[in-house]
């Protein structure tokens, strides 16, 4: 294991696989608000399989860390790759777009507060504890935008 999971501060690398995922979301968010149609139609399309896809992978960042480092506590990091996954994948079979968005962005604010948690208490890298909350708090407000103009359309 690198010496990152030990850093508090973000290493450029975490910056740019952290933020760089949520930019799609946040733009098919304001997509969703300011394109005619039918791009709404496809912006949350897109953005649900992209959130979810995100998700899935944020689960096996997880898990993975708790096989690569031996004080993380292996319970709470398959339980949080289980709860992530099951969100991601409730996302993905839910047919109607509204309900699909409502376990990803529960999965994203859950995460980003978890996560945080989780790094301060050794069981992720030590640098989640400020990544997390603002990363995923950005990729919940581009599924909120989403969210909020399907409840519109209904």
């Amino acid at each position: 294991m690198n010496d990152d999971a030990d850093r508090p501060d973000v290493p450029a690398d975490g910056l740019l696989l952290g933020y760089g995922p949520m930019l799609p979301l946040v733009a098919a968010g304001a997509g969703a608000w300011l394109l005619p149609m039918p791009w709404p139609v496809w912006a949350v399309r897109l953005g649900i399989i992209w959130a979810a896809l995100v998700l899935a992978f944020i689960a096996g960042v997880r898990r993975g860390f708790g096989f690569g480092n031996r004080h993380a506590s292996k319970p709470v990091e398959i339980a949080a790759s289980i709860g992530y996954f099951t969100l991601a994948g409730l996302g993905l079979v839910i047919v109607v777009p509204w309900l699909a968005l409502i376990p990803l962005t529960l999965g994203y604010v859950l995460a980003a507060f978890v996560d945080r948690r989780a790094a301060l208490a050794g069981n992720a890298p030590a640098y989640f504890a400020r990544l997390r909350p603002r990363q995923l708090l950005i990729g919940a407000a581009g599924l909120a935008g989403l969210l909020a103009w399907t409840l519109s359309i209904r």
